[in-house]
């Protein structure tokens, strides 16, 4: 077929211009530039810390129109952040879910409001002056011990996201897969792609491979011998 014969960067890039052009997705553009401004003009001269001196022979005093505007702005940057995050969540996992499974689209979704609820928390912390540092540094303790002990599980989970991003297969293909580590050569259609495991339909039954094998495995797409049609997703 035609689309088969794309090479995956055309394909993957056609995807990602189509994500970007959605109208929901500029929306969450637009909120992430406002996001930013508004962290910007909450930082400006000191933000809620601003201070002024009446005059020489005074000491400086809390400047309280600039306070109130930092104020102001931080209210506007996590509310701006909330809504793209939100955003972007809906629209990857709408992504995943039409490529893979409902399973991957709510866990891609799920990992994204994570991240970016971290983010826009770490960011309205620093916009109140709020010493960060050691809660920064136990954190990032915690994701090394947490990454280590789940090593194999986030390698399955971002060859899982890959594979969704960079398309080498659809759910409904017949697939070819060959590598050492899955213990020789399966043919199969593919049924479903979440964030863990590819699902294939093979002449034993269904068997489920860790996407990190089947994205380092030699891959591609044959014709069924058996004549069936394409799984409907």
């Amino acid at each position: 077929m035609a689309w088969r014969e794309r090479p995956v960067a055309v394909a993957a890039f056609a995807d990602a211009r189509e994500l970007i052009f959605r109208p929901k997705f500029r929306r969450a553009i637009v909120s992430a530039v406002v996001f930013i401004a508004a962290a910007i003009a909450a930082a400006y001269d000191n933000g809620i810390k601003a201070k002024h001196a009446v005059d020489h022979n005074q000491i400086p005093v809390a400047d309280q129109p600039h306070r109130v505007f930092a104020l102001v702005a931080i209210g506007v940057c996590l509310v701006a952040g909330i809504i793209t995050v939100q955003m972007v969540a809906n629209e990857l996992a709408r992504l995943a879910r039409h490529r893979g499974s409902p399973a991957a689209a709510s866990a891609i979704r799920l990992g994204v409001q994570i991240i970016g609820y971290l983010a826009i928390l770490v960011t309205v912390l620093g916009l109140f002056a709020v010493k960060i540092e050691s809660v920064l540094l136990s954190g990032a303790i915690v994701s090394v011990v947490l990454g280590l002990a789940a090593q194999q599980s986030l390698g399955n989970a971002f060859a899982g996201i890959v594979l969704l991003v960079s398309r080498p297969f659809k759910v409904g293909d017949y697939i070819r897969l060959q590598s050492g580590a899955l213990g020789g050569q399966y043919d199969g259609r593919v049924s479903a792609i979440s964030l863990m495991f590819t699902t294939m339909q093979t002449a034993d039954g269904p068997i489920s491979f860790p996407n990190a094998s089947v994205l380092s495995s030699a891959t591609g797409v044959r014709d069924d011998p058996s004549g069936n049609s394409p799984l409907i997703t």
